[in-house]
Order: C-alpha cells, then structure tokens, then sequence
C-alpha cells in the first residue's frame, strides 16, 4: 500500500513538473529560434543594403567582394542595368541561373511589375521580402531592390536559402526536448526519493501503530485472563468468593489505569487542549505531593524527602492534576527499583528561568544503552525482575513532559543510583509558546 502511494506521489508530482518544465522549454525553445531567425534576417537585409548602397554609390563593384558577400550570408545574387543581367550573374551555374529566374519571375508577380522594361515607379510594399519555394522543395527568402535614376534603372534580386536555418531550428527543438527528457527523469527520480521520504513518516507510524496496537492487546489480555480466571473460581468456591473478589477488584483497576494511560498515548498532541491549566507554587506543590505520596513510601519501606532551594522559584503554569500524575509516575518507578530503607530525595531546583523537578533514588540507576529507550511504549529493562509492569509508565511521563511544553530525561545520581529529571517552563515564560522536545536530551 505504501508502495502505490509512493509511486502515486511520484507520478503527481512528476506530471505537474513536468507540464511545467515543457511550458517553460517550449517558451525557451520558441525565444531562442526567434531571435536566432531575427539574426538570420537582420544580417539579409545587411548584406542587401549594403550591395545597394555600394552599387549606387560607386557604380562598380569587384567580383570577389560580391562572392564573399554572398558566401558570409548565404546568399545569391542577380544583378541587371536596365533590364540587362550584369557579366557577373551571366557567369553562374545553370541551376543558380534557373533559381534566380525563378525569383525574377516571382518577384514580377508579387510586386506586379515589368523588369524587362522601365518601371514607371518603384513599387510601393511593406514587406520587401518574399518567400519561394523552389521545384526541389527548398525554401528561400528573397527580395527586390530597384532604383530609378534619370540615365538608367538598376535591378538588384537576392535570394537566400532557408534549409540551413530550418535544420537549425530542428535540431534547436530536438536538443530542447532531449534536454526536457532528461530533466523530466531526473525529476522523476528527485521525486521518488522526496515521496520515499514523505512516506517514510508514516509508515514508520503505522509500524508503531501496529507494535502499539499488539502490545496493548497483549497487556489488556493479562488482566482480562485474571479476571476470568478468578471470577470462574468464585462460581465453583462461592465460600472463598470474597478472595477471588478482591483480585477481580485488584486487577480490574490495574486495567483501568492501563486503558487510562493507552487513551492517553493515543491522544498525543490533540490531549494538550484538554489540560486544565492554573497557577501553581512549585514549591509548595511538591510539599503536598510529597505528603500524599509518603503513605506509600512508608508501605514499601522507604523514606520521602523533599529538598527545596534556598530562592523563590517561579509560578508555573500547568495541569496540576497531570503533573501530579506524572512524578507519581517517576516515585513509583524509584520505589521499584530503590533498595529498602533508603531514601527517594523529591528535588525542586530553578535553572534558566525554567523549573526542574528531580526523582532521585539509590538504585541500580539506567545502563546508558537503555536510557533512550526507557521512555518508549511497553519497554521494560531485561534485567527488571523486581517487579512486573506493562512499561507505559515513562512513556506517560514523557507525554505529559512534553505536553506541558517541557522535557524529560534520566541521568546518574552521584554515588549509584538513577535521577529522573522533568523540566517545566515558568509562567512568565508562558506554556502556549513552548513546544515539547523529545526526551532524548542526555545528560
């Protein structure tokens, strides 16, 4: 499926470049025949006006500098004095003869005069050029010249051939198609790597998808056997139903936070429109939480302490009820892993105008090849035997991070152990001008 979406996104894009590219080729193409036809004109009527100004001027001209006129623009050549071909147009070949009397003949007719015999006035056109086209099938510009004096009258006839340009305007445009062809692959290829690189996001989300969708499905099976294994037992034992109850009760809650936390996942950035945003005291927010969270603590045979600094921290602007949720989160996860009757240190310090909260334990801390992994959805380290879980926890942790514009990280705590550190921005800082970043941020 990604594959035809991919070569769909080529071919789109490929067509729409490429109505373009011949647009723009095809006006280039057109420009540049033009202006080299123009060229080919302009230096015809040179070389005409030229010979026309010489011949009545001088009223010579030498035979070598008539054949190199005519060799540099491609020209031939019939010159008369009253109605008489000069000795140097009797000297050509029979075919050049033929062809300039064609051009007599259709000069006569287009101009509708007598060459033979005195005009009785020059002929009066805004186009001095005509074209013939010759038995052969060549094409040839032409134009007729006369001048009208009180002793003679003078008839200057040229002739030149178009195939040389008309060859040149075909291999103009065969060059111009080639080089579009060429450019229209090479976009093709430019777009197949620019739409595998579109499509790489989301098939890589779709990947993540289907692992999130397996892994959840998994999760929730747990749960889900547990308690119908239980609730078969109470049906069979009904004196021992209040045991089987309470595991149903225990494991029925353990989903509701896993659907809770999976809903959350799933939301991702649409949950930041859904938090309840409010001015809270840092510090004396982690005092209450410390104080709820202490209880538990003490069940698991640890001890809570809070250390505060010494200056006012900012107010923060967040959900205090998701940011309770997460350091809930990171506490459960020091009580997992900090051996018993030690401490779990709750840390508010200011850096930058942000504020940070710190987890720290005394743990076996996070092995460096794990730390950009343990923020991932249902990762859990190989070597957690201590205590079950699902591993969505962190991943929680890092969504609410970032949902609060803010970021995550883990890092060593001096002496052995693990220190989970949250960054918030403050409230003058303002949470709708922050963007989550990832928590790949290692210190």
């Amino acid at each position: 499926m990604l594959r035809r979406l991919r070569l769909r996104i080529t071919l789109l894009a490929a067509l729409l470049t490429g109505v373009v590219l011949a647009a723009v080729l095809s006006v280039a193409c057109r420009i540049a025949g033009e202006q080299y036809t123009t060229g080919r004109l302009d230096a015809f009527d040179t070389a005409v006006n030229q010979l026309q100004y010489r011949w009545e001027q001088f009223n010579q001209l030498e035979d070598s500098w008539l054949q190199q006129l005519e060799a540099e623009n491609g020209v031939l050549i019939q010159l008369e004095e009253n109605g008489h071909p000069l000795l140097y147009s009797k000297r050509r070949s029979t075919a050049d003869q033929t062809l300039l009397q064609a051009v007599r003949d259709t000069a006569e007719q287009h101009y509708t005069v007598n060459l033979s015999s005195r005009p009785l006035a020059e002929p009066n056109t805004q186009q001095p050029n005509f074209s013939l086209t010759a038995p052969d099938g060549q094409v040839y510009r032409c134009t007729l010249r006369l001048n009208l004096s009180a002793n003679r009258w003078t008839t200057l006839l040229a002739a030149q051939n178009l195939t040389v340009e008309q060859t040149y305007l075909n291999h103009l445009g065969l060059l111009f198609a080639l080089v579009g062809v060429g450019a229209w692959l090479l976009i093709c290829l430019i777009c197949w790597f620019v739409a595998g690189r579109a499509v790489r996001p989301v098939a890589e989300a779709m990947e993540q998808q289907q692992q999130f969708i397996c892994a959840a499905g998994h999760e929730l099976r747990t749960p889900l056997t547990v308690i119908r294994a239980n609730a078969g037992a109470a049906l069979q034992h009904p004196g021992k139903a209040d045991k089987y109850l309470h595991i149903i009760d225990s494991e029925g809650k353990r989903m509701g936070t896993l659907v809770d936390e999976l809903l959350l996942l799933s939301a991702g950035a649409s949950a930041r429109h859904r938090l309840q945003l409010e001015t809270v005291a840092p510090d004396t927010f982690l005092l209450d939480f410390a104080e709820s969270i202490e209880p538990l603590a003490v069940q698991a045979g640890r001890k809570i302490q809070v250390e505060l600094p010494d200056k006012e921290v900012p107010l923060l602007q967040c959900d205090s009820y998701r940011l309770r949720q997460l350091l809930t989160i990171l506490v459960d996860n020091a009580l997992r892993f900090a051996p018993e009757h030690t401490t779990i240190r709750l840390q508010l310090v200011q850096a930058s105008g942000r504020v940070q909260f710190r987890v720290i334990d005394q743990g076996p801390g996070v092995a460096l090849p794990h730390r950009k992994r343990i923020f991932d959805r249902f990762y859990s380290e190989p070597s957690d035997g201590i205590r079950p879980h699902c591993g969505l926890g962190l991943a929680v942790a890092r969504e609410l991070a970032l949902l609060h514009g803010g970021r995550i990280w883990v890092q060593d705590t001096p002496g052995g152990g693990a220190t989970f550190c949250v960054e918030l921005p403050s409230k003058k800082r303002g949470v709708a001008s922050c963007t989550g970043t990832e928590s790949g941020r290692w210190q």
